[in-house]
């Protein structure tokens, strides 16, 4: 997907989910972002949607711990 799209979607969600009167419900914001995001296009900015796009990625990776350096083990005195 295009970033700038990304944004725009974003935009719209965060838009949606701050002018409302009543507590958003999470698919409503959703889907009025999905219908809506060509509005917001001309303020959406190409680098939030890559940074989103970022996090996602990271998101959707397993965790795993990573074993630390022999040299940076902490040993008690």
């Amino acid at each position: 997907m295009n970033p700038r799209q990304i944004a725009a979607e974003f935009a719209a969600y965060t838009w949606y989910e701050e002018n409302r009167t009543t507590k958003p419900v999470l698919k409503e914001a959703a889907r009025f972002a999905k219908e809506n995001w060509s509005a917001f296009l001309p303020v959406a900015h190409e680098g939030w949607g890559k940074l989103l796009v970022r996090i996602a990625k990271q998101r959707t990776k397993p965790h795993s711990r990573k074993e630390r350096h022999p040299s940076r083990q902490f040993v008690p005195a």
